[in-house]
């Protein structure tokens, strides 16, 4: 179930939205209308296939110092 960006054509609303189905109607949120398109959005994912570099820095000062997301401490999101 993916989150979607749209953005409203009448009210240049910008919302996102969790889509169940690829035919559900979405419509905005402020001005309830039906005219949006999707915007491009950045994607994010994490790889799960370098487990054992991982779970070996579980225990180091790196991880300590970094968000769940990195855990190395050296993002933007982390400062």
């Amino acid at each position: 179930m993916p989150i979607y960006e749209y953005e409203c054509c009448e009210c240049c609303e910008q919302f996102e939205k969790l889509v169940f189905r690829s035919d559900e109607a979405v419509s905005c949120p402020k001005c309830e209308s039906a005219n949006i398109r999707k915007r491009m959005s950045v994607c994010g994912f994490k790889s799960g296939g370098d487990k054992g570099a991982a779970s070996s820095r579980v225990g180091s000062t790196t991880a300590s110092s970094g968000c769940a997301g990195c855990a190395g401490g050296s993002c933007a999101s982390c400062h």
